[in-house]
């Protein structure tokens, strides 16, 4: 499993990620800053990701 995390970790595009979270801030006019930034992307992290994740792997994948 360990490699295949590893090709994963390097596959996600991280750019990505944030570029999203910038184009919300701004669209909801925010203020930019990377605290601002960075605390959105922690609050995904810890209340919203491994359920989406699961989510998808069960929707994807027909398992219950």
């Amino acid at each position: 499993m360990s490699d295949i995390r590893e090709e994963l970790a390097d596959w996600i595009d991280t750019d990505v990620i944030a570029e999203r979270i910038l184009e919300d801030m701004e669209g909801h006019d925010v203020s930019l800053s990377l605290e601002n930034a960075k605390t959105i992307w922690l609050d995904v992290l810890e209340n919203e990701l491994c359920e989406a994740i699961g989510s998808s792997v069960k929707a994807r994948f027909n398992v219950v």
